[in-house]
């Protein structure tokens, strides 16, 4: 359990640095930055340099982030009951690019901004194969060009090139 470090001249609850960047998601350099700029009200650095971010800062308490973490992770257990996380097949990300005809670095821009599932492993990017499988089912089942050339008749062009005035 982290310390509870408390504002004794006020009586506020403070968070610890290393608790903020865990309850932002941010990493240790962002969150730097923030407290430097004097993005959290009322938060001091102490004698030993280390910042103090007051808890009204933020909307959920410290409670409310462990309730959430317990139930986050009992969802998690039920999820992944009895299943091996080793036997999830994979296929490679280059196999990903050639279907949507991007590039590799575009698939694996993917995967880092959380668009699609992925891990890397030994240098290779991976696609989990059952989603890579239910996207493409989506992407086939989509008769959206069908209906353009059903609309536009024989005015219908695969080349279509589009010119953005600015």
């Amino acid at each position: 359990m982290d310390k509870l470090y408390v504002n004794k001249e006020k009586g506020e609850n403070m968070y610890s640095f290393t608790e903020v960047c865990k309850k932002l998601g941010l990493d240790r350099q962002t969150v730097q930055n923030m407290c430097e700029k004097g993005m959290f009200q009322d938060a001091y650095q102490t004698e030993e340099g280390v910042w103090l971010i007051p808890e009204f800062n933020f909307t959920t308490t410290r409670k409310q982030d462990k309730k959430a973490e317990e139930i986050l992770r009992h969802i998690d257990r039920k999820n992944h009951a009895g299943r091996d996380e080793t036997v999830i097949p994979y296929i490679p990300a280059k196999v990903v690019a050639e279907y949507y005809e991007v590039t590799l670095e575009k698939v694996i821009s993917w995967i880092k901004q959380g668009y699609l599932s992925g891990k890397q492993v030994e240098g290779e990017y991976l696609v989990p194969k059952e989603e890579f499988d239910y996207l493409k089912s989506k992407r086939d089942k989509d008769a959206t060009e069908d209906e353009i050339k059903k609309l536009l008749g024989s005015d219908y062009n695969d080349d279509w090139e589009v010119e953005i005035e600015e």
